[in-house]
This record gives C-alpha cells, sequence and structure tokens, in this order.
C-alpha cells in the first residue's frame, strides 16, 4: 500500500461515515468473501462502492507513465501503466494499472493486461456511476472516502513472477479486494492451486489442518484473533480454504495461502497470509 494511501487510511478511519452507508459496504463485501477469481474481485470492488460511494464532480484524466520495476535475471517486467490520481474535498483515489512485458506466450500476456486494465477501469467507473447516485442521496452531505487500486509484486525471481493487484477502501474503516496471479515466466502458464497437485489429491484437507493449528498458536502465544471452527465465540470460523483459495508462491518455492480482511479473524489481523512448509503437501505435489 502506498504512503499515500496510507495516510487516507488514518483519516478516514478516524472519520464517521454515515451509518446506512457502512453497513451496505460491510453487506457487500461479507457476500462476496466466499467467492474467488478476477471477475468476482471486480464485482466486489464495484458493489463496495456502489454502497460506499466516492466523490462528486470527477471527470478522470490519465496520465501515462512507464515507471520501471525491474525483474532481476529474466525479460519479463512489470511496468505501471496507467497513472490516474484524483483529490478534491473528502474524496481521495490513486489508480495504477499494472502491464506485463516480455511474456514467452503473448496471448497469455495479452489476456493479462486486458484483465488488469478491466480491473481499474470497473473501478473508476463505478466511481463516476455513484456520484449521482450520492447526491441523490445525501445531498449536500459529504461522504469521506479514499480508494486506491495498485499492485504489488510478491515474488520476482528467474522463473516465477507473483502479483497481487487489490483495491483498498477507507471511509469510516477499511477493507480490501485481492487478486493474485503467480505466472511462469518461461511458459507463461498462470498457476491456479489446484493445478499445483497431483490428479485427483485431497490437498484441502492437509493445508487447511496445518493453516488451523497455526490460527490457535497465533491464538494462544501472540494474541491473534483469528475465527477457528468449533472454537468458542467464533461466528463463521475457518474450517478449511476454498479448492481456488488464493495463493502465490513465494521465492522460497512455498506455496502461500491468502485471506481477505475479515474473512478469517478481525480486521486487526489485517490480510493475513500463511506460508505452507513443503512438507505439509510434499507427497502431493506435482
Amino acid at each position: 500500500m502506498s504512503d499515500r494511501m496510507d495516510q487516507f487510511k488514518k483519516q478516514y478511519e478516524s472519520i464517521k461515515a454515515p451509518e446506512d452507508l457502512i453497513m451496505k459496504a460491510n453487506k457487500e463485501i461479507k457476500k462476496s468473501k466466499a467467492k474467488r477469481g478476477f471477475k468476482t474481485g471486480i464485482g466486489a470492488a464495484a458493489a463496495f462502492v456502489v454502497a460506499v460511494g466516492v466523490v462528486a464532480n470527477v471527470s478522470p484524466s490519465f496520465a501515462y507513465a512507464m515507471s520501471d520495476v525491474p525483474v532481476m535475471g529474466s525479460l519479463v517486467r512489470i511496468v505501471t501503466l496507467d497513472k490516474y490520481e484524483k483529490s478534491e474535498g473528502g474524496y481521495d483515489i490513486s489508480v495504477n494499472t499494472p502491464q506485463i512485458e516480455g511474456l514467452i506466450d503473448e496471448e497469455t500476456q495479452a489476456k493479462l493486461n486486458e484483465e488488469f486494465k478491466e480491473q481499474s477501469q470497473s473501478v473508476i467507473a463505478a466511481f463516476e456511476q455513484n456520484v449521482k447516485e450520492l447526491k441523490e442521496q445525501f445531498g449536500d452531505e459529504v461522504v469521506h472516502m479514499g480508494v486506491e487500486y495498485n499492485y504489488e509484486v510478491k515474488t520476482d525471481n528467474e522463473d516465477i513472477l507473483a502479483i497481487d493487484t487489490y483495491t483498498f477502501y477507507a471511509a469510516g474503516s477499511s477493507n480490501s479486494v485481492h487478486n493474485y496471479y503467480t505466472i511462469n515466466k518461461h511458459t507463461g502458464e498462470i498457476y491456479t492451486l489446484k493445478g499445483m497437485f497431483k490428479e485427483g489429491a485431497d490437498y484441502v484437507t492437509p493445508i487447511s489442518e496445518y493453516i488451523k493449528g497455526e490460527m490457535k498458536r497465533m491464538n494462544e502465544e501472540e494474541g491473534g484473533m483469528f475465527w477457528i471452527a468449533g472454537e468458542p465465540d467464533a461466528i463463521d470460523g475457518f474450517d478449511k480454504i476454498a479448492e481456488d483459495q488464493n495463493f502465490y508462491i513465494n521465492n522460497d518455492g512455498n506455496i502461500v495461502i491468502c485471506f481477505a480482511k475479515y474473512e478469517v479473524a478481525a480486521g486487526a489481523q489485517g490480510v493475513p497470509e500463511f506460508v505452507i512448509p513443503n512438507s505439509v503437501v510434499a507427497d502431493i505435489l506435482k
């Protein structure tokens, strides 16, 4: 998350937004928790913006830039293609659209870059759509909100490029929607969690059991606030991962399982990630 949006987060979380907006926003995020994938992620982003609203009288103008993020040992790289920022009154938005260059599989590269464009454009379009609705609903009342669409390079080595594209929201409280991509630089393959394992293998159970053990340990030893199925006071506690759970591969070659904020823990835990030791799944990995 950028320094600017970190400031937005602190600022907007200290401002009391209209209660009905907060309730609508949280409802939309909760509805999207169990869903996965790019289309779902963007639907959640747009739904959140629809519920909370953004800035009035915004006419987006794009400033194009090519700010390189180095990729060591490979011709594959990710750059920032489009940049858009707007700050007006209590409303702030920052959009950075990534673009991948240098993949051998040009078809996959084009598909990914189109998805990134659709993600950023969907966020901005939702802003524009809701300006009119906000004015009709709240009149001159100001709804404070900060929004960022951006990306983070999670892994960048000779073999793997892993990216997290995310939309972050701050309006009285904060939340985010994440989409993870793990790409083989040599083949252009986009890894899926299921595709990491032998055909028919049960990978959900060992990964889930390991994560539950880690959650319990962190709750006991580190003051963690994870919700675990079967535990006292656990509401919708974590039982098992989805077959297509968000993940990426880190620099050590480990699978990292990712959850959305509020999906398995209190908001103070942020966006939880669990590194799965290869020993947990060694027998079923391809």
